[in-house]
Parts: structure tokens; sequence; C-alpha cells
């Protein structure tokens, strides 16, 4: 959101109540913190959790987690997309950062350099991870090197896809003997294997640390799914304004936008706020649908104003007609793109508007 017009309100009320409705939902907890958070802060959020005893974090990247060191979080910290160079595992191990190992080169840069290790296994994601028949040489190498692996960890690809027996089942069975044989060779190790979803909807396969994203900032991660319900109440925690620039009227017949993509079928009256594709907010046909649920909105004044034509770089047009008197909206005033304290735009909403997944509306429309 850097040089918009927009301000972003982080709820920390918030947070600590998503917090507490995890915690009875897991013991252990290791809040991801990757893409600033979720477009949240990474360091004020992982302040935050400082103080309510979180013990570990995970981030994306190795400089992710650089960050927080600087920035004097003293937490341990996986960087889940590991290291490439050796400089960059060096640095992590000056400070103290866990080197993850998913594929050979990594696992050899690691027993050079590192002193805490993970070891991810590829229980179906098919992105990062050693396969779990390849586990046993991985005990091998750590072991010939004298050293120890302190978590395993994998990724669901479908714990959000309910059904019996099906693929996220499969990937725990598939992971099983791998980290029988990890325990085995390491009887300290912590394994880590649940999402928000996995934990909400599989909590058997959690492992002993609960690595969850999403669930703390207030997002259901079940939502859509016959399974919505077990998510426990969670509230926002992130909300995004942009200010009035211009109150516009237009008689009917008039147009607006570029290519006159809306066209008023009545007097209407258009805001203009600021805030358009160049700072997140999805530039999309979407727009001309006639179904309310495909068209994006705003929140101003406890009520939803659609998007009118198309968003702009910088602007988009909204339909104040129904709830403008006059003098009740103002340039300067601020409507709700995320949140709102009355009819809020939840990111589950606005995910459905641009067809995509509210991880990607929050680091859209976030720090």
């Amino acid at each position: 959101m850097k040089n918009a017009f927009c301000r972003i309100q982080i709820d920390f009320d918030a947070l600590l109540y998503n917090y507490r409705q995890v915690k009875n939902l897991h013991p252990e907890l290791m809040p991801v913190i990757k893409a600033n958070a979720y477009a949240h802060g990474a360091v004020e959020i992982a302040r935050f959790f400082e103080k309510q005893g979180v013990k570990y974090f995970a981030t994306g990247t190795i400089y992710e987690a650089l960050e927080l060191r600087e920035k004097g979080i003293a937490n341990e910290i996986v960087p889940l997309l590991g290291a490439l160079t050796d400089e960059e595992y060096k640095k992590g191990e000056e400070e103290n950062i866990v080197s993850l190992a998913h594929d050979r080169q990594s696992l050899d840069k690691a027993l050079t350099h590192s002193s805490k290790i993970a070891v991810k296994i590829n229980s179906g994601m098919g992105r990062l991870g050693f396969l779990p028949q390849d586990i046993g040489e991985v005990i091998h190498a750590i072991k010939k090197h004298n050293k120890t692996a302190q978590y395993v960890l994998t990724h669901y690809a479908s714990a959000d896809v309910i059904s019996e027996n099906g693929y996220m089942q499969t990937q725990a069975e598939r992971l099983a003997p791998a980290v029988t044989a990890l325990k085995n060779a390491f009887p300290d190790i912590k394994t880590s294997f649940a999402n928000s979803a996995a934990l909400v909807a599989y909590p058997e396969y959690a492992g002993d640390i609960a690595r969850i994203g999403r669930i703390f900032y207030g997002g259901n991660p079940l939502y859509g799914t016959q399974k919505e319900a077990l998510t426990p109440h969670l509230k926002p925690a992130l909300a995004l304004t942009a200010p009035i620039l211009s109150i516009n009227h237009l008689k009917r017949g008039e147009c607006l936008s570029y290519m006159q993509s809306f066209t008023a079928e009545r007097d209407t009256v258009a805001a203009w706020i600021g805030i358009g594709y160049a700072n997140g907010y999805r530039r999309s046909n979407r727009v001309f649908s006639q179904d309310s649920n495909f068209v994006p909105h705003v929140s101003l004044l406890g009520r939803h104003c659609p998007v009118l034509g198309y968003i702009t770089m910088q602007m988009t047009a909204i339909d104040i007609t129904d709830i403008y008197d006059g003098k009740n909206i103002q340039t300067g005033d601020h409507a709700y793109v995320l949140g709102g304290e009355e009819n809020p735009v939840t990111p589950e909403m606005l995910a459905t508007w641009w067809n995509t997944v509210p991880h990607e509306v929050l680091t859209s429309l976030g720090f």
C-alpha cells in the first residue's frame, strides 16, 4: 500500500481473541508470519505473539527470519523456503535460525553450516521435501555428521477438501513410516504438520506443533465447505479504508470510467475512492455481472456500496446513491475496502468477487 491514501488498521484485541480460540485447539503453536505476517506487519505481529508466550515462528524466506532477528525477535524461527547459498546458511547459523533440509543439496549445506535442522518431507504437495522412501538416507547422512534433526515438517495439500478417505488421509498415511523412522533415530525431534485447515478439520494429524497462519488473522480455513462451522468464531484483525476523493452526479444514460464501462440506468451518485489496481485492488471484468455475489463492494455508513465500472490505477468508483442525502458523505471520508464496524467486507467476500483465495486478498491489500 506504499504511496496510497489508504489507512490500514490492525486490531490487536481481535488477534488476542483469535489466538485464544486457536490455543483451545492445540497446546503448541507455530504462528506463520511469512509474507509480512499475511500483510499484517511481521515485526509487530511477532512481538504480539512473543507476549503471549509463543515459542516458535515460521517465516517464508531466510531474509524474513533475519529481519525478525534484527528487530530483536529471539524465538525459534523456521524459514519454510529454506536458504540457498552457503552465505545464507552461515548467516542463519550466526543468528540461531533453523535450517530447512528438503533435498540433498540443502541437506548437505545444512550439515556443513548449521546446528539446527528441520527435515521437510513431501507427503504429496509436490513442492519441497524428501520423498518418504528417502528418509533412511537422510537419517544416515545426519548421523554420519554426528548431528541431529530438531524438527520434521510436511504440508498437507488438501486439508480444506473435505471427503472421507480422501487425499488428506492418503498424505498422512504416506508420511507415517518416515516420521516413525525419524523419531526412532532422533527421539527429541518435534513434528509440525498441520496448517489452519488441517488443525480444524483433522486435528489428529496436527503433530507436536501446529503451524498456523490464516486462522490467527480471522479467516475461516474451511470457508465454503460443509465443515465451515467447525472453525471457532474468529474476528478479522485487519481493516483497510480508502478516502473519498470526489462525488459525481450522473444522469441516467451517462457513463464513467475507461471505455464507458459503467452506464447509469438511473440517476446515480458515484464516489471515487483513492485505491486502485496499483494498490492491489484488482481490476476485473466481473464488475459487469448482474449477480451481486460477483460485484465487489465497499462498506460505507454501515452499508455495502458496489463498485462501478473498471477499477483504475489508483481510483475506484462506488455507487452511493442509496445512502447519500447530500450532506452525510463528503470528500475525505473513508470507506472500508476491508472490514467495517457494521456490515464489514471480509477477505472471503472479496476473494469470492475476485475469484481467488483470501490469502491473496490480504497479501495484495495489506502492508
